[in-house]
């Protein structure tokens, strides 16, 4: 059953994740500002509100919910296109080497939301052994798809994916992984993203009918929240966020919550898995256990009180409310400063002598 919602709350994004989250109802929609409504679509969540706000769609005619209803047929549209492709691509893979693994929304969106189009996908992204990487890209060569990229090819062989496929006639993008995150990276370093341990929680699964492999629920929740920290997104930046709320709530009880702490220890994944699940506790987006979180607090690194409440500050201006809350530019290097894997007071320290005016955060915080 809906609860009822408060007409005091305004609505905004995490209003949105929230009726995922904990079955609310959505507040009229009559209750958006042109502006909000605007932000909702341009990060990728129209169709998410579609399906929350069915009845006022199905009474209103207003350019609100029209616009509404575009953007979900939109990526209807987009995602069943990728979806039929990534098919293709799994059919064509069958018995020439082992199932390919979904990673990301290619993952989560046809397995976890309630419609797949729902999950707004960039790219379809594979992970394959090494190995097998040259027959995947062949068979996507064969298809019709062509590398293409800013960067060159010296580039990706020392990155974790090869250059990105596109094919023009489907506006599909591909990425074929060989691992997680860069070679060079620390997070790559780690053991929770090892060959080793990435093939231990490897998990059979199947998309329409054909063998596929996904991450355990675990590790797709460490991993989800190492790949959304490592950027600050201000668009499509709440699915990662949006794919771990799903994740818990399939699991529910059965998370193996000692084996994630054993992984995060004194790590840069337990400082960004401890930013998300705090940041989702935070909003009443989930509910952990208060021990977990303490667990997990005690294992990170980088935050303090302070610094944790600067960044979740800066989640929700600039991901959430779609704003910029620092000097345009500067956010990227605020968000990456204060997640360093070092003490609290040395990355605010650096933040403050590299980003921040004289009058300091204080001001930034009550605007």
């Amino acid at each position: 059953m809906f609860q009822r919602f408060h007409r005091s709350a305004r609505p905004n994004p995490l209003t949105l994740l929230r009726t995922v989250s904990k079955d609310h109802a959505f507040p009229p929609l009559s209750l958006l500002k042109d502006r909000e409504l605007k932000w909702i679509i341009e990060t990728g969540l129209g169709p998410l509100l579609c399906s929350a706000s069915q009845k006022d769609l199905r009474t209103g005619e207003s350019p609100l919910c029209r616009d509404v209803k575009a953007a979900d047929l939109a990526t209807r549209l987009i995602n069943q296109i990728q979806l039929e492709t990534l098919n293709e691509i799994l059919v064509k893979c069958e018995g020439l080497f082992p199932p390919v693994t979904l990673l990301k929304g290619s993952s989560t969106g046809s397995e976890l939301y309630p419609e797949p189009h729902l999950r707004v996908m960039r790219d379809l992204d594979l992970l394959v052994d090494p190995k097998d990487q040259p027959k995947l890209e062949t068979i996507l060569l064969k298809m019709g798809f062509r590398q293409r990229s800013t960067n060159s090819y010296e580039f990706y062989a020392t990155h974790h994916h090869s250059m990105p496929f596109y094919h023009k006639g489907r506006g599909v993008w591909v990425e074929v992984h060989r691992g997680l995150f860069p070679p060079s990276h620390q997070l790559a370093k780690l053991p929770v993203f090892s060959p080793r341990n990435i093939t231990a929680e490897l998990r059979p699964s199947w998309l329409k009918g054909v063998p596929v492999m996904r991450l355990s629920t675990e590790l797709q929740i460490v991993y989800t929240a190492s790949h959304w920290a490592l950027e600050l997104k201000r668009k499509g930046g709440l699915f990662a966020l949006l794919d771990i709320i799903y994740l818990l709530r399939r699991a529910q009880q059965n998370i193996r919550w000692d084996t994630i702490l054993n992984w995060i220890q004194d790590s840069l994944a337990g400082t960004h898995l401890y930013l998300v699940l705090s940041y989702l506790n935070k909003n009443n987006l989930i509910e952990l256990d208060r021990t977990i979180l303490a667990d997990l607090f005690v294992r990170q690194r980088s935050f303090g009180i302070l610094n944790l409440e600067i960044v979740h500050y800066l989640i929700t201006r600039y991901v959430v409310a779609g704003k910029i809350p620092v000097a345009a530019g500067k956010v990227a290097i605020l968000w990456e400063t204060l997640l360093r894997d070092e003490e609290p007071a040395r990355n605010l320290i650096s933040a403050s002598k590299n980003l921040i005016p004289a009058f300091g955060f204080r001001s930034a915080m009550l605007s």
